[in-house]
């Protein structure tokens, strides 16, 4: 693998573990929205910290989540700017009872498909590479406690919401909807259920891609139990020598799901065999 395509997914993985999440929906209900006694609310705003544990603990209590992460980005300069993040799509799915761990990551805007996999159950890690028509596999043995595998899915659970990030200082901040002003606008829907509505077009928060922010906007729908289904987010502005825009659209789903077996499972085994 060259190193151009490494820097992408490492660009990649640190976009997937700041980004947000989509939306879908219908204004309604009135400005404040729906569930005015909710804890979450903070008149009408979000209280960020109170909506990221319910959302957390929702997940937990449940078994597990997938987290499914789309990023659609165009600059119009000529080439490719640095630093970058492609098109992509990631998948993250938990499974506690199983301890099963799914991970998929594709690289979407370049001529010629990129999909990394890679599935932890019983002890081990499989991989699964295809770039074009060529297929690589690995494995690994991996040691996760029960605990350990808990507390990868709460970190997970929180991306979009609120996740910590330290600076320089040592001082801890947070991405996701904490760089945001949310503020009510409604009723909206996900999957057939109600929710409240929030949007914001004031972001305070530091972002590479674009490197300065122009205009930006969020819209994120909560549950009533305070479960985040789906949140959006998107930011413009120069970066180079031309201009950048990046959307980025999370969905939490599938809460308690089962984590199925990939079909590439015993193939990886086979090649990776001593």
């Amino acid at each position: 693998m060259d190193a151009s395509r490494t820097n992408r997914r490492r660009l990649l993985a640190a976009l997937a573990t700041a980004a947000g999440v989509g939306l879908a929906g219908c204004s309604g209900g009135g400005a404040a929205g729906p569930f005015p006694d909710a804890d979450w609310r903070e008149g009408d705003g979000l209280d960020v910290a109170t909506l990221a544990e319910s959302h957390v603990e929702s997940v937990v209590e449940t078994g597990g989540v997938t987290l499914l992460s789309t990023a659609e980005t165009s600059y119009d300069g000529e080439g490719e700017p640095s630093p970058w993040l492609p098109s992509q799509e990631y998948e993250s799915s938990y499974d506690l009872e199983n301890g099963r761990w799914y991970f998929r990551q594709s690289l979407t805007g370049g001529e010629e498909p990129e999909v990394l996999e890679r599935y932890v159950a019983d002890g081990e890690a499989l991989v699964r590479e295809r770039t074009g028509e060529n297929v690589r596999y690995g494995r690994q043995a991996v040691e996760r406690s029960p605990d350990d595998f808990e507390a990868a899915l709460r970190s997970e659970a929180r991306v979009g919401i609120r996740v910590p990030q330290s600076d320089d200082s040592g001082e801890t901040t947070y991405a996701g909807l904490g760089n945001w002003d949310p503020r009510a606008d409604g009723e909206g829907e996900v999957d057939g259920r109600p929710t409240a509505r929030f949007v914001s077009e004031s972001f305070d928060g530091d972002r590479s891609v674009p490197a300065t922010v122009e205009t930006a906007s969020a819209t994120a729908h909560v549950f009533e139990p305070g479960f985040v289904p789906r949140i959006e987010q998107s930011w413009e502005g120069p970066h180079d020598d031309g201009t950048a825009t990046v959307e980025v659209d999370v969905a939490y789903r599938d809460r308690g799901a089962t984590v199925a077996v990939p079909d590439w499972v015993e193939t990886a085994r086979e090649e990776t065999a001593e």
